[in-house]
């Protein structure tokens, strides 16, 4: 089939930009751009058009082309994971200023997923040491290993499958006396799923982004409990905690931290919304 009559009928006829229709023939043949530029017949067409069928439809490019950019990386992505959101990418801005003003820290990064939080503050902090990223999905954390060996971190980054922090209590692993703890858990009230985008609620996995019915902060109170008692166990004497919060999240979060007497204070994303969480414990 000719090059041009792909572009003229996919953006034509289904609405999909040249942009994404050039990473869709790229990822396919598995070449470049300026070896597709010198291409006027495609021949094997029918799993490029399988791909833009399934774009048409709604399914997500991310998991179509098997990577997400985010912080500047490119990270590998499928149906295991949570697609990357540039909301996040405040969290690690915020931990980032934190952990340049500390001789040295570990990080333990919960829920991790694609393990972008963990490989993106390694790979822009030289003074940590002691990496964890936990999931309690076994399937995010083949994702997770994946990028690690893509972003050579394999060696720098422990990966463990856990509830929480629940394998800290029952194993002595090694933490430094300043410690980092990152969660972009799913805080999604499990009743508000009608409200998402169709794409997201349609493909991305349900454990990533919905779980308690009541204010979808309850996983965070969980975690807030652990990280204290993990800081009296391991005597740890700084003890930062950096949460992702839903929109509308903000006043229950500040009562609750209020009524506990804990430091904290929030960030706002680049839509001028209260974001990023930063408890000191």
């Amino acid at each position: 089939m000719k090059k041009l009559e792909i572009y003229k009928i996919w953006k034509s006829d289904y609405k999909i930009s040249d942009f994404l229709i050039t990473q869709i023939i790229l990822k396919n043949l598995k070449i470049n751009q300026n070896q597709l530029f010198l291409l006027d017949e495609i021949s094997d067409f029918e799993s490029i058009k399988s791909d833009f069928e399934l774009y048409s439809e709604g399914f997500p490019i991310e998991y179509i082309l098997k990577t997400a950019n985010f912080y500047s990386l490119d990270f590998y992505v499928d149906q295991r994971v949570l697609i990357p959101r540039n909301d996040t990418e405040i969290m690690i801005k915020t931990i980032l200023d934190k952990v340049s003003k500390l001789d040295n820290f570990s990080l333990i990064d919960v829920w991790t997923w694609s393990g972008i939080i963990p490989i993106t503050i390694t790979k822009n902090a030289k003074n940590i040491s002691n990496i964890y990223a936990l999931d309690l999905s076994k399937k995010a954390l083949e994702v997770s290993k994946i990028n690690l060996e893509n972003h050579n971190l394999s060696n720098k980054i422990q990966l463990l499958n856990s509830d929480l922090l629940n394998i800290f209590f029952e194993n002595k692993l090694n933490l430094t006396q300043n410690l980092i703890i990152s969660a972009n858990l799913p805080y999604i009230k499990a009743w508000d799923k009608i409200n998402m985008d169709k794409e997201v609620y349609t493909f991305e996995p349900e454990l990533a982004l919905y779980w308690w019915e009541k204010t979808g902060f309850e996983l965070y109170e969980k975690l807030i409990f652990q990280a204290k008692t993990l800081k009296q166990n391991y005597n740890i004497t700084n003890l930062y905690l950096y949460l992702e919060i839903g929109f509308d999240q903000y006043e229950y979060s500040k009562k609750y931290l209020t009524d506990l007497w804990l430091k904290f204070e929030y960030f706002k994303d680049l839509n001028n919304i209260w974001r990023c969480l930063q408890i000191e414990i």
